[in-house]
């Protein structure tokens, strides 16, 4: 098998992430105007329903097919690697089925007693038009990733926005007269039909087919259904434990943050154009430099498990500070810009300069939010993942006590809520940082 050289994956995930996110913005400026922040926030409200659907149906299991790929190749191991990705394409098969139908059963509960707008039950019902796509893509990026063959990550986010946005255009335009909750509708619809252009994309450029023959050595017993799915489940578990934790979270947020907000004097209506603002607005512009972080983080995962599987554990650390260094000049950078200007850029983006005070305060973040994804990725690469899920639940039980207490204050209002997420960031960093200097300095297995 040819492998691509680091930087070569790297540059290209970050030319696809910059045509992804440039029409990504384009499309969420159109959103803002043609929709408006209402439709935006409904669309919000339930994404967390989304992930955590997304989460339940995958079990975090493509990042461990990911390990386990990426270990098997470098050991010769191709039997290994045959076992890890028919044991996660059946156990995502069907855990997407049950999460897909459990998502539309649920729905008038959800949307009824939880969420603060009853008129998110219908977006619900059309969630697993994205849920059940989105959750197969899993499998072939997963796998493929592990082979670092990273064409299906690439082009497959670029495939998706090429078909989403169209989508979702076409259908503001026909159910423009139908009001706010068709439009949100609208973006839900546009979603699926992204997730479904980007899994087809994946199945055709994972390289489901192509394995490389048995290295030559000391025959090994081929590994069973059941010890594979259950190597496969101890890396994956404690992820998908954190994600279940984090995505709850934002379920929670949900509900909570505009509730807080009328504590704090605001309307309903008022409350859903803040919370669309936050999760709309403010935080894709801190995560829009994430394009050249990412791509980095991607490529980390198998390139440090491989190193770490041939014993080159001085090469794996040598990646880890290069890629740490990197990711923290960005949020330099990212910070600078939003303190600079932080009415100019969300003016420029957006048209309005409404969340200027966001944007200072999410300045602050995105030093320790683009070091802590590298952090996730060694972690990950090291299979320790155990350390991922502490992290998780000490930076999530914080962020919950401050977006309780902060958000509700009259003087900060959602710009509290903001602090609570810097908080978070701030302590994912620390820990996750901490723990991959320690695993480091150790010696492989």
């Amino acid at each position: 098998m040819r492998r691509r050289p680091l930087v070569q994956s790297a540059l290209m995930l970050m030319l696809s992430g910059a045509f992804t996110r440039a029409i990504g913005t384009f499309y969420r400026v159109l959103i803002v105007r043609w929709a408006g922040a209402e439709a935006l926030g409904l669309f919000q409200m339930v994404i967390p329903l989304l992930r955590l659907a997304s989460t339940m149906a995958t079990l975090r299991l493509p990042v461990a097919l990911t390990q386990v790929t990426a270990e098997g190749l470098a050991r010769g191991r191709t039997d290994q690697v045959r076992s890890a990705r028919r044991t996660a394409a059946l156990l995502i098969g069907g855990m997407t089925a049950l999460s897909a139908a459990s998502v539309v059963v649920a729905a008038p509960f959800l949307a009824g007693r939880w969420l603060t707008d009853p008129r998110t039950e219908r977006l619900i019902v059309l969630l697993p038009l994205a849920l059940v796509p989105s959750a197969l893509t899993g499998i072939f990026r997963g796998y493929a990733e592990g082979r670092q063959n990273m064409r299906s990550t690439a082009v497959g986010p670029v495939v998706e926005q090429l078909v989403r946005v169209p989508v979702v255009l076409v259908l503001l335009s026909l159910w423009a007269h139908r009001g706010v909750e068709y439009a949100a509708a609208a973006l839900v619809v546009g979603l699926g039909a992204g997730e479904l252009a980007g899994l087809i994309t994946a199945v055709l450029l994972s390289g489901w087919r192509q394995l490389p023959r048995r290295r030559a050595g000391p025959r090994v017993l081929p590994p069973t259904s059941l010890g594979t799915a259950s190597r496969l489940l101890t890396l994956s578990l404690p992820l998908w434990a954190a994600t279940m934790i984090n995505t709850a979270a934002q379920m929670i947020n949900v509900g909570m943050i505009p509730r807080r907000l009328m504590v704090a004097g605001a309307s309903m209506q008022e409350a859903t154009e803040l919370y669309g603002q936050l999760t709309g607005m403010v935080m894709p512009l801190l995560y829009m430099p994430m394009l050249a972080v990412f791509p980095v983080a991607t490529v980390l995962t198998p390139a440090i498990a491989d190193a770490w599987a041939l014993g080159q554990q001085h090469r794996a650390r040598h990646r880890f500070f290069l890629a740490t260094t990197g990711a923290l000049a960005v949020g330099l950078a990212t910070a600078a810009v939003f303190r600079a200007f932080p009415e100019a850029v969300p003016r420029l983006l957006y048209g309005t300069d409404d969340i200027a005070p966001l944007v200072r305060i999410a300045a602050w973040a995105a030093p320790f939010a683009f070091t802590a994804n590298i952090f996730a990725s060694v972690l990950y690469a090291l299979g320790r993942t155990r350390m991922v899920l502490a992290t998780f639940v000490v930076a999530t039980a914080l962020r919950l006590v401050l977006i309780y207490h902060l958000t509700a204050d009259p003087q900060l209002g959602i710009g509290g809520t903001l602090w609570a997420i810097v908080a978070d960031c701030v302590v994912t960093a620390a820990l996750n940082g901490a723990a991959c200097l320690r695993w480091l300095r150790q010696e492989p297995r």
